[in-house]
């Protein structure tokens, strides 16, 4: 991502225009309606018709924007210093104009020479020529404080830099680069529809350059860095878990811009561990953000197997790990609560108007949960005075992904001490914050009773292997599944339906949030409720795609009772994370496991694919229809005619190993490519066979 150094919609502040890095100069398309006299330059969520392709390094994109009752398209294409920029509306409104101008973002160096028919922009050595191919518009007047050339809105529109193509030309240069760009692009099918697509435009339309660090970065939302009542961020803000999390989407589509994510959260680093959220105005370092990182870091290097990204973070993140029980056991009980680091507070309190509680609870990262209603703040212990079964179990996750971190990259002592306070901290949370007469994990205030306000972070003890399978039956069978507390149509609402907060449907208090649903599934994983698993993953991308294909809209969070996510305007409508929900359902047709190997296929009789995606250097496609069919850079890989599920998939060397469960009979077959030794183990029996390089394997699957 670094070393990118070409035009694309890096500006954060709009999406109606194409920035150059590192130059940081614009070609803005600006709007300009000659009835109501308006001029608009600055155009984000609220004008997005469609989002369109957007490739990972910016040099081809297309969306549709609207304006009332106009919608055009813009497209965009690049190669080195020259581009193609089209415009093309749906309508000719002689009243609307289009205004092209040229500016340069952040006090960057440069010289702008316009005319009425062009535009020179020179930066250093380098001359940028702009001209246009359509209808200039020389006798309107309007008031704007940039240079540009003012067009009518009727036909297409070229807007052309460093050459004199022909409309024709432009088009054909246009469809190659989209060609080009969907080759490479991940593409679902079946019921995963576009889902995958989305996933990775939420990511990519959210990426942009920020000249304070000189770097790519994501924020969860653009809208975020420009709101007028969230100046306390600027030009960027990163908070720690989003980011994190939005790793995993990335590498959906692309290594660089996964590791991006992970580096730009260190980034913000203070001192030993990583603030709530980092800004170019405020970092929050008196409180930090729930540790997902190291098992989103963990998970990224199953997929692409670089142990250069384990050494580029494990110290850092070892001191974040350590960090927690220094600051965050309250009451030195070693299980850990939320807070806030006094003398920071002091200081933004004042900004943000918040009060030590207030600071402690947004520590979280789930903000007015009423877990936290009947709770107060401790001076002494810098933390709030319940003990968080959320965080004691994603702390001892933790410290067992980093311990596998470690075992990796030879740091054998560090694992040691990792599992050693894993080990602990897991007997503490059984000993201490199961709650067994209602057969769930609960947390515990300090004067020793239980709260029984119960989230979806009383399953995350699943998803940090901490439960017994009999402590995870319950769980599941009286509570997930119970239709009165998280089981329905929608799922899973953010605090119980029969709790009076979920009638709120305010942020944490009852809405359906993408972070919660991937961590209790990954935990129903953990411990083989897969079939359950599918069944979140599927209502989660239902939920998602009603409003995916009718608004384009990647809601931060949803109402439990309707799945409408702009039924309230504090769910932004172009969130990284809300791709979390679909991500679920691509991760059933291939994932890559943390505590295992690849994962490939589900039991379920829903047609879907997927294209596109890397695990190690290779690419694969996956397509389960009647049965499954694995296909390994263009090659088929594995196949069967039934329905399976494939799980610890391991290929090292001449041996392939992997599990596979089926429920009734069929054929196996693997294309054996440089393996000569099959370990398969068929519903849990292991069986072991023997194939010349190269030759097809043919097993016979038989329920017994």
């Amino acid at each position: 991502m670094e070393q990118i150094k070409t035009w694309s919609t890096w500006d954060v502040e709009c999406l109606n225009a194409v920035m150059k890095v590192p130059e940081m100069m614009e070609i803005r398309i600006a709007l300009y309606d000659n009835k109501r006299k308006q001029y608009i330059d600055q155009m984000l969520w609220k004008y997005v018709h469609r989002f369109g392709e957007h490739s990972i390094d910016g040099s081809y994109f297309d969306m549709e924007l609207k304006y009332e009752d106009l919608i055009y398209r813009m497209e965009f294409a690049a190669i080195d210093n020259t581009f193609v920029y089209k415009i093309t509306p749906n309508q000719l409104l002689p009243r609307i104009k289009f205004f092209i101008c040229g500016l340069f973002r952040w006090h960057a160096k440069g010289q702008i020479v316009c005319t009425d028919e062009s535009i020179l922009m020179t930066a250093g050595e380098q001359s940028y020529q702009i001209t246009v191919v359509g209808e200039i518009d020389k006798t309107t007047v309007f008031n704007t404080s940039q240079q540009g050339i003012l067009l009518e809105c009727g036909t297409s529109i070229y807007i052309r830099c460093n050459h004199d193509l022909s409309a024709t030309e432009m088009d054909s240069f246009l469809a190659q680069k989209k060609a080009a760009w969907l080759c490479e692009s991940i593409s679902g099918g079946g019921i995963l529809e576009d889902a995958p697509q989305a996933i990775i435009k939420g990511m990519t339309w959210n990426t942009i350059y920020e000249p304070t660090k000189q770097r790519f970065c994501t924020p969860v939302t653009r809208e975020w860095c420009v709101m007028k009542n969230m100046t306390h961020f600027g030009g960027y803000v990163l908070f720690a878990w989003d980011t994190f999390l939005g790793g995993l989407l990335a590498a959906l589509q692309s290594k660089e811009l996964a590791y991006r994510q992970v580096y730009s959260v260190l980034e913000e680093f203070q001192a030993d561990f990583a603030p709530q959220y980092g800004s170019q105005v405020l970092t929050r370092f008196d409180r930090s953000n729930p540790p997902v990182g190291s098992y989103c870091i963990l998970k990224i290097y199953k997929q692409f197997q670089e142990k250069e990204l384990l050494n580029n973070v494990f110290d850092k993140m070892l001191l974040w790990n350590r960090w927690w029980i220094n600051n965050r056991d309250g009451n030195g009980d070693g299980l850990l609560e939320w807070g806030s680091n006094r003398p920071f507070v002091e200081n933004a309190g004042k900004i943000l108007g918040e009060t030590f509680e207030v600071a402690a609870k947004m520590e979280s990262g789930l903000d007015n949960s009423p877990m936290y209603d009947d709770v107060s703040f401790i001076p002494e212990g810098k933390t709030l005075n319940i003990t968080d079964i959320g965080l004691s179990s994603l702390y001892a996750m933790d410290c067992w992904a980093l311990a596998e971190i470690a075992r990796e990259i030879g740091r054998d002592q560090e694992a040691k001490e990792l599992l050693a306070e894993y080990a602990a901290v897991k007997a503490r949370i059984n000993d201490e914050l199961w709650n067994e007469s209602l057969g769930i994990y609960c947390n515990k205030h300090w004067d020793g009773h239980f709260s029984e306000v119960l989230t979806p972070t009383s399953f995350y003890p699943l998803i940090a292997g901490i439960a017994s399978q009999a402590q995870a039956e319950r769980m599941i069978k009286e509570h997930l599944l119970n239709e009165n507390e998280f089981w329905g149509e929608l799922v899973l609402p953010t605090v119980m339906k029969s709790h009076p907060a979920f009638e709120d449907n305010d942020y944490w208090r009852g809405r359906i949030w993408g972070p919660t649903n991937f961590l209790v599934s990954e935990g129903l994983k953990r411990y083989g409720y897969y079939d359950l698993a599918y069944e979140i993953a599927q209502k989660s991308l239902r939920l998602f795609l009603g409003e995916w294909k009718k608004d384009n809209h990647i809601h931060e969070n949803y109402n439990a009772l309707t799945g409408d996510g702009d039924d309230v305007l504090n769910a932004d409508p172009v969130y990284t994370w809300g791709g979390l929900l679909p991500y679920l359902a691509v991760e059933e047709l291939v994932e890559a496991q943390p505590w295992g190997g690849l994962r490939f296929g589900n039991l379920s009789e829903e047609h879907a694919s997927l294209a596109g995606i890397t695990f190690g250097k290779d690419i694969y496609k996956v397509v389960k229809e009647t049965g499954l069919l694995i296909i390994r850079n263009d090659k088929p890989y594995i196949q069967t005619d039934i329905v399976v599920r494939i799980t610890s998939l391991y290929e090292e060397g001449a041996c392939l190993e992997f599990h596979m469960e089926f429920r009734q009979n069929g054929v196996l077959e693997i294309s054996s490519g440089d393996a000569q030794r099959f370990i398969i183990y068929l519903n849990g029996k292991r069986h072991e066979f023997q194939q010349e390089n190269g030759e097809v394997l043919v097993v016979a699957l038989e329920v017994q």
